[in-house]
């Protein structure tokens, strides 16, 4: 049987194919979520915007905006049990170009509970695994979020500066790091190696190799050490060419910490997976565990990828109402046999796209010229 699958719906039935056999479980999560879960851990979120509505019984419910809030909210994993889970879940954002909210399909992969070295490298091994699924064509970027922040400690300014710095070291802005590193007082030394943050990224070996000329404690040299090892275990598995370093991609600090990642697909213009550990996120909620995972957008697979097919079937059996219904059922799977899609019509319906046209003689299905 052909199936015209699309990119996200084919990436989806080999990826739940490829968990599994890692011992991750599908789990489903409702379309609601109390709202109170999302208002009191916005920062968690990629927008400011949340879609409610009034319950029956009065409480105040959300379209989900986010699934690993949720798998947190529900999970049952604690530092001696853990869970590993995977979803395929729609989610309901800001769509700021137009001003409205746009339903967002999303496939995702949590380890929680204790995570240890090879916790890590597991998750980061499927995230490879995932986008090579995908297309071959592919490229992770990774960071350890503490080194930035370990860097930033060390100075000891005042919250609004360091979210400041921090908010513009993920937007690659030398000027503007440089602009709040002179109103703050740094000296000349240190805002130069803040302004050349954004520019720690590349090739594995070359970046940590200028960012240990950046550290300035041994936090931040364990850091890179614990990054090298993760990274060089991804080369032994073969992903050298795959993976490169971005030390100026740092998430949200309260809620995540150590290892993060993005995904890239060559040919496509944006990232199609994210990823990193959020212990924090799992202790912000009352979760005695560590956690890891990452998010596939399965949407950005359409992006300028999808040539619509040319027929909305491959064969079209014509039959008569005369006709024995058992014998027209075994046509179709006649045809079926032989790898067609088929539908069975007693006249042609229109705007109907097909490649052949089939009449039922003897029994068996007829090829008839168009």
């Amino acid at each position: 049987m052909k199936y015209n699958l699309k990119p996200d719906e084919r990436a989806a039935l080999e990826l739940r194919g490829l968990y599994e056999k890692f011992g991750y479980k599908k789990y489903k999560i409702g379309k609601f979520e109390e709202y109170s879960l999302y208002a009191a851990n916005s920062d968690f979120l990629p927008g400011d915007k949340v879609l409610t509505f009034t319950d029956l019984d009065g409480r105040l419910l959300a379209m989900k905006p986010d699934v690993t809030l949720s798998v947190i909210n529900n999970t049952r994993a604690t530092k001696d049990k853990s869970e590993k889970l995977y979803y395929i879940e729609n989610v309901y954002r800001e769509n700021k170009e137009n001003h409205s909210f746009k339903e967002i399909s999303q496939m995702g992969l949590e380890y929680m509970g204790h995570i240890n070295k090879y916790s890590v490298i597991e998750v980061m091994n499927l995230a490879l695994k995932s986008l090579k699924l995908i297309d071959s064509n592919f490229l992770m970027e990774i960071s350890h979020m503490h080194y930035t922040v370990h860097l930033l400690e060390s100075l000891q300014l005042p919250k609004t500066v360091s979210f400041a710095l921090l908010n513009n070291i993920r937007q690659k802005n030398a000027a503007g790091i440089g602009q709040i590193a002179e109103k703050a007082g740094l000296s000349a030394k240190t805002t130069e190696m803040l302004c050349g943050l954004p520019f720690l990224y590349g090739e594995i070996n070359q970046t940590i190799k200028k960012a240990r000329k950046m550290a300035v404690n041994d936090e931040m040299h364990r850091d890179l050490d614990e990054l090298w090892e993760y990274c060089s275990a991804l080369k032994r598995l073969g992903y050298s060419k795959s993976i490169q370093l971005d030390l100026s991609m740092v998430n949200d600090i309260d809620y995540y910490n150590g290892i993060i990642f993005r995904g890239y697909i060559r040919s496509l213009p944006g990232c199609v997976l994210s990823g990193g550990q959020y212990d924090k996120a799992m202790q912000i909620l009352g979760k005695d565990a560590g956690a890891i995972g990452f998010a596939i957008y399965l949407d950005e697979l359409l992006r300028g990828r999808h040539a619509p097919s040319a027929c909305d079937v491959d064969a079209v059996l014509l039959y008569d109402e005369k006709d024995d219904t058992v014998a027209v059922i075994k046509a179709v799977k006649a045809l079926q046999k032989e790898g067609l899609s088929v539908r069975a019509e007693t006249s042609i319906p229109p705007d109907l796209r097909y490649r052949d046209r089939y009449i039922i003689r003897d029994g068996q299905p007829v090829k008839e010229d168009k």
